[in-house]
């Protein structure tokens, strides 16, 4: 912990995003991670309002709802899929994802080949 910051750090167990909501959401999120874990060494966290994914910066957050599970991705650029609800782009090459699954075939081939693009950009290795 940094002291003096503008923002506090806490301890955040992933298990405690999951209170008081659907089994399906924690499914849902469990495929998620084994998916990621699948391209390679990855750290998942939880901080206060997310689950993250890093590699060497962070590339995708989890944030479990009631029934679902929403996050985003971060792609250095603008892609389509049905499950993205929302990109906001960010600096040059930088667009943000957002995405909400509902259920386990949510997650499609293509859908895990943006994870995979995303994965990428988390360990900053040039192409």
């Amino acid at each position: 912990m940094t002291p003096n910051i503008w923002h506090s750090c806490g301890q955040y167990r992933i298990e405690d995003h999951f209170v008081g909501k659907a089994s399906i959401v924690r499914t849902l999120f469990d495929r998620l991670e084994q998916i990621v874990e699948g391209f390679g060494p990855v750290n998942v966290y939880a901080q206060k309002t997310a689950i993250t994914f890093q590699v060497r910066v962070r590339f995708v957050h989890a944030m479990p709802k009631k029934r679902w599970l929403d996050g985003h991705i971060w792609l250095k650029r603008r892609a389509n899929h049905p499950r993205f609800t929302k990109v906001e782009h960010l600096l040059r090459r930088d667009w943000i994802h957002w995405f909400r699954l509902t259920a386990p075939e949510d997650i499609d081939k293509e859908f895990v080949k943006l994870l995979r693009e995303s994965y990428r950009i988390g360990e900053q290795k040039q192409p």
